[in-house]
């Protein structure tokens, strides 16, 4: 069972303010920005498909994979009601499969974040290079470490109510700093207000915060040219304000 096995199901209404298609298109931009323009992109840790139905609307030919089989299961589920042919498997964005010679390889919403530590990065970092056809492009997103240590965790509530279902999320987090690392317990109320019942879901996500210099050491070490680490949705270096960054890396003839 994974992470998400639970939390699934109420995974795109607690989301549903997060805008996918502009994510979609600042990242098309950059991959633009790097001589990718238009062919195969493969999204790594692709939760319930809504950046690569973004990615298929523009007209990439996309594929996902993803650990959770609910996630999977909901994202192929989209992808027939939207008419997209998506081949979404589940797989461990740790291990290489059968996509080959893609021209991107995405990694969206903090994919990085759930590797523990350098090994398991550097085997996602390979995963993504397995993918790619020579000079392709990785673009990926992940905690950034300055911001997490300025800013420091806190318990934070999100409430939303979308007639019959009310859901409010407690995320209360513990920073062990010596590992570089937060534990984030989630509990979830899922209220069904026509039914009246309701239903209490709990979960720890274990996430890792990096810093650029750690990613572009792995990166070079799986195979990759690194291009430079940003504040999310933006081309500046990654600060303070931000938990969000990305990196950008291009793919080397060979490890």
């Amino acid at each position: 069972m994974t992470v998400f096995a639970e939390y699934a199901p109420w995974y795109d209404l607690l989301y549903e303010d997060k805008s996918y298609a502009s994510e979609v298109d600042f990242v098309t931009t950059r991959l633009r920005d790097h001589g990718v323009t238009s062919g195969k992109v493969l999204d790594l840790g692709c939760g319930t498909g809504l950046h690569a139905i973004e990615f298929a609307r523009r007209g990439w030919s996309v594929a996902g994979i993803d650990l959770s089989h609910e996630m999977i299961a909901r994202a192929k589920s989209r992808a027939e009601q939207a008419g997209l042919g998506i081949p979404f498997r589940q797989g461990d964005a740790c291990e290489a499969g059968p996509e080959h010679g893609f021209d991107a390889v995405v990694s969206l919403f903090h994919v990085a974040s759930y590797q523990n530590d350098r090994e398991r990065l550097e085997k996602m970092f390979r995963t993504a290079h397995a993918a790619l056809k020579p000079g392709g492009i990785f673009f990926f997103d992940y905690w950034y470490g300055g911001a997490v240590l300025a800013q420091g965790v806190e318990t934070r509530v999100k409430e939303i109510e979308r007639h019959p279902l009310r859901l409010t999320r407690i995320a209360q987090s513990e920073h062990d700093e010596v590992n570089a690392t937060v534990f984030v317990n989630y509990t979830l109320f899922c209220e069904d207000i026509d039914r009246a019942t309701i239903r209490r879901v709990d979960e720890t996500h274990l996430m890792r915060y990096w810093f650029p210099f750690e990613i572009e050491a792995s990166l070079q070490a799986s195979g990759f040219q690194p291009d430079g680490s940003y504040a999310w949705l933006s081309q500046a270096a990654p600060n303070s304000k931000s938990w969000a960054a990305y990196s950008i890396a291009r793919k080397r003839p060979s490890p």
